[in-house]
C-alpha cells in the first residue's frame, strides 16, 4: 500500500479517496464548516492489479486509526492532553463535525429544532440504507433482468426522494445547506456513471424537485472544490469513469462492492 503514514497533531487530519463517495460526504462537510484540516490521499487500490487492498494488507497505522481501514478518517490529538482521537463512517464523521464546531464562523448543518433535526436523521438513513446499496447493486450484477430489477427499485428511491424534499428548496431541507445534502449529493454527483453503464438517469426526468436541487448542490462551491482528480490537471469525471469500470464489468473487489452484492 503506497500510502505514507500522516502525522497527526492538533489540526485535524482527514484521510481521504478521491474516488469515494463516502469520503467525498466528509470533504464536503469539512469545507462547509471552515474547519482547518490536513488533507491525506490514501491508496486503498493495488496500482499494478486495480484491486483494493485486503484489509490484512493495509499498513499498521492505518488500521490503528480505523480498523476497518476505511475513508472517511478524522484524526487528532486533543488540546487538553495527549490522547489521539478517531473518527470514522461517514455520517458519523460529519455529526461529530457538527458537534466540534458550530458558531457564528462555523455554520450549524443541521436544523435547531429537534423534530426536524430527527426528519434529516431519518432522511439520511433511509438514504444510506436504501439507495446506496442498489447505487453499487446495478452496477456489479452482470445479468440483464436483475440489473433491470434493480433500476426500478432506484427509480422508487428517487420518487421517495422527490417526495421527501423540501419543496422550496434550494436544498434539501430548504434554504439552508445541511448535512442531508453532504449525504446525498455524492451519489448524484455520480449519476453520468449510472447513465453511461447502466442507461438509467439521475435523477428521473419526472422528480422536477430532485433536479432542481441537484442543480443548486452542484453549484455549491464545497462540492465543486472536493472535485479533487488523483493526477492534477486529469479530468475529475474522465477518471470518476474509469474507476467505476470494474464495478460495471464485475471485477470490483472493494468493501462496497461486496457487501451490496
Amino acid at each position: 500500500m503506497a500510502s505514507t503514514a500522516p502525522k497527526i497533531g492538533k489540526e485535524l487530519t482527514f484521510l481521504c479517496s478521491w474516488f469515494c463517495p463516502f469520503a467525498q460526504r466528509t470533504y464536503i462537510a469539512l469545507l462547509e464548516k471552515k474547519l482547518k484540516f490536513n488533507y491525506h490521499e490514501v491508496s486503498l487500490r493495488n496500482p499494478q492489479t486495480g484491486l483494493w487492498y485486503p484489509l490484512t494488507e493495509k499498513p499498521k497505522w492505518f488500521t490503528d486509526l480505523n480498523p476497518l481501514g476505511k475513508v472517511p478518517t478524522l484524526a487528532y490529538e486533543s488540546e487538553a492532553e495527549p490522547q489521539l482521537h478517531t473518527v470514522y463512517e461517514s455520517l458519523i464523521c460529519n455529526e461529530f463535525l457538527e458537534d466540534l464546531a458550530t458558531n457564528e464562523e462555523q455554520p450549524a448543518l443541521l436544523p435547531p429544532h429537534p423534530a426536524v433535526k430527527a426528519r434529516a436523521r431519518i432522511i439520511m438513513d433511509h438514504f444510506n440504507t436504501q439507495f446506496v446499496p442498489l447505487f453499487y447493486r446495478i452496477l456489479v450484477r452482470q445479468d440483464k433482468q436483475q440489473q433491470d430489477e434493480v433500476g426500478k427499485e432506484l427509480i422508487a428511491q428517487c420518487k421517495w426522494l422527490e417526495d421527501n424534499i423540501d419543496s422550496n428548496g434550494p436544498y434539501f431541507m430548504g434554504e439552508q445547506f445541511s448535512l442531508v445534502d453532504c449525504a446525498i449529493v455524492p451519489w448524484f454527483v455520480r449519476g453520468y456513471i449510472m447513465e453511461h453503464f447502466r442507461g438509467i438517469h439521475l435523477p428521473p426526468n419526472d422528480c422536477s424537485k430532485l433536479s432542481k436541487w441537484m442543480e443548486a448542490a452542484m453549484k455549491r462551491p464545497s462540492v465543486t472544490a472536493s472535485f479533487k482528480p488523483p493526477e492534477e490537471g486529469a479530468s475529475y469525471k474522465d477518471k470518476l469513469l474509469e474507476h467505476y469500470i470494474r464495478y460495471a464489468d464485475g471485477t470490483a473487489n472493494s468493501t462496497s462492492a461486496a457487501a451490496f452484492k
